[in-house]
């Protein structure tokens, strides 16, 4: 039996609806729930252009020189992908479910080799 790499885990399923979503355009969502080291993390899933933006503009509001920074950082330089594999699953508003615990965050961002479990929607509010 050959050594199988992290990427023959990424379910190709979810690999072929994050790059059907996101070739519709930069501004394409999608509400989502994965699994990903043992958390859950559901909320809306955005392209990297439409994560970065959001992650500049918050970063903005603490630190302008930082932002500053980013902005100038061509996107998707540290992106190890193609437009036909994404590597990362852009969050925008998730909640993570650990332990019964709900926990809001803002822009966040998965490798998506890490997901274990995923689902179309977002975890209902209780």
């Amino acid at each position: 039996m050959g050594h199988r790499t992290s990427e023959d885990r990424i379910d190709p399923r979810l690999l072929l609806l994050l790059t059907s979503v996101f070739s519709t355009g930069h501004d394409a969502t999608m509400e989502l729930t994965a699994v990903v080291d043992g958390i859950v993390i559901s909320g809306s899933v955005v392209s990297e252009p439409a994560w970065t933006r959001r992650q500049n503009d918050q970063v903005r509001i603490g630190s302008p020189a930082v932002a500053t920074a980013l902005d100038s950082m061509e996107p998707g330089a540290d992106e190890a992908s193609t437009a036909a594999q994404p590597r990362y699953i852009h969050f925008l508003g998730p909640v993570l479910l650990s332990g019964g615990v709900r926990v809001p965050l803002q822009a966040t961002r998965v490798d998506v080799r890490k997901v274990a479990a995923w689902s179309i929607g977002r975890m209902p509010e209780d």
